[in-house]
């Protein structure tokens, strides 16, 4: 294993779980709401049943899906001022021998006809952009059967304006992600204290399956990369590393660690060690640098990494390190010795993922803390992050520091 993070690995276990705790609950309050999804879900249909039906022979059949974050359950809130980004496949079943051009006009001039999608059209090099100027815009790439070997998903053509086509299947890469989120890593049972001082059995961690390890961590990722490119004084911001790159090396960091059978205490140690591997999946084959999508080798997220005009590849390549030496210090640094107490582990917090979600998540955790739940007895010691074990005066007359129940950990639970 790396051996980054010297100063994040020495912490306490206990320091340690309250971290996690707090992560999730920031991204727990990140989520798209119900009302947000089924909005979302409901434009995209519209938008395709549209497509679909219609006398153009090339869109005969269309079907529209949803790829990205999206698909994969990694989707937060953007950021103020930002739009979330919802990326759709237009798969046209009958338009395999039609050129880049004859799709991308057929597309065009049917949007352009609809009353709402006329006048919020905007095209991009891979399909168009149906902006709704609100929480959301879509982002169309119209797609066609893929001709070459077979692979496992849903292998296509989509269009492209450098290339015309390229290679691409995003359901082949969301299906080997559903799997890797399925591989649990090992968790040592732990003995809560409440339960070693009442010799109750072993208590183990919470179950993961509803909401996935790896889910949260690529939420946490890209979130942190949003903030990381925000900073105006950033010179990379511009090249920031896309979302789709994060998500797979981290997935493969992730596999690599199940794979390794490491076990773990916490939560937060496996997010280090993810962080850490992640730049070690970073393939150079025959000069050219490469992060393959697993379904389909010949698609690679780290394409423009190769590219010389005006030191493209260069500066994608600078951009990728920066942020992922910037990752590496805010975990570094979440808790020291230098920044202690509540306070300023939120506003360390509030550097790496906003001031706002991290604001919200601050007032909800303090009020837990002191609401003092007695049915799980622990307790965080004000001012030092330490969980501990709450008890009464009469208890222990000599406790000086003030003690108050928290929630039992539920993290990437429900």
């Amino acid at each position: 294993m790396p051996a980054l993070f010297k100063n994040a690995r020495i912490l306490s276990r206990q320091q340690k779980v309250m971290l996690a705790n707090v992560l999730d609950q920031v991204f727990s309050g990140l989520e798209l709401t119900d009302t947000q999804r089924e909005r979302i879900e409901t434009a995209y249909n519209a938008v395709g049943n549209y497509l679909a039906n219609c006398e153009e022979p090339l869109l005969k059949d269309a079907k529209i899906y949803a790829q990205g974050s999206i698909r994969l359950r990694t989707a937060v809130k953007p950021l103020e001022r930002e739009e979330f980004d919802v990326d759709l496949i237009l798969f046209l079943p009958n338009a395999r021998n039609a050129s880049r051009d004859q799709i991308v006009s057929a597309v065009k001039t049917h949007l352009l006809k609809h009353k709402v999608y006329g006048e919020l059209l905007e095209e991009l090099p891979r399909g168009f952009r149906i902006n709704y100027k609100g929480d959301y815009h879509l982002d169309i790439t119209p797609a066609i059967e893929y001709d070459s070997a077979p692979l496992t998903g849903h292998p296509l053509w989509v269009v492209d304006k450098r290339n015309e086509f390229k290679e691409s299947n995003p359901e082949g890469m969301a299906s080997a992600f559903d799997k890797s989120c399925l591989l649990k890593p090992k968790f040592l049972a732990q003995k809560s204290l409440y339960a070693a001082l009442n010799s109750r059995s072993v208590e183990e961690l919470p179950d993961q399956s509803i909401k996935h390890l790896l889910n949260r961590i690529i939420q946490i990722l890209k979130r942190h990369r949003d903030i990381w490119a925000q900073d105006t004084s950033n010179t990379h911001s511009q090249f920031k590393p896309i979302s789709v790159l994060l998500t797979t090396l981290a997935t493969k960091a992730y596999v690599e660690v199940v794979d390794a059978g490491k076990e773990y205490d916490n939560e937060f140690d496996l997010i280090l060690d993810v962080i850490e591997l992640m730049p070690h999946h970073i393939e150079n084959e025959l000069g050219q640098i490469l992060v393959a999508n697993p379904s389909m080798r010949a698609e690679n997220y780290a394409e423009k990494w190769n590219r010389v005009k005006d030191n493209e590849g260069y500066k994608l390549q600078q951009a990728f390190f920066a942020w992922h030496k910037a990752a590496v210090n805010s975990f570094e640094y979440m808790i020291t010795d230098e920044v202690s107490g509540l306070d300023n582990m939120f506003a360390s917090l509030s550097s790496s993922f906003g001031d706002k979600a991290i604001a919200m998540t601050r007032e909800k955790f303090i009020a837990e803390v002191n609401l003092a739940r007695e049915k799980d007895k622990l307790s965080v010691v004000l001012g030092s992050g330490a969980l501990t074990v709450a008890q009464s005066k009469a208890a222990n007359a000599n406790v000086t520091k003030v003690v108050t129940p928290v929630r039992r950990n539920n993290f990437y639970g429900s």
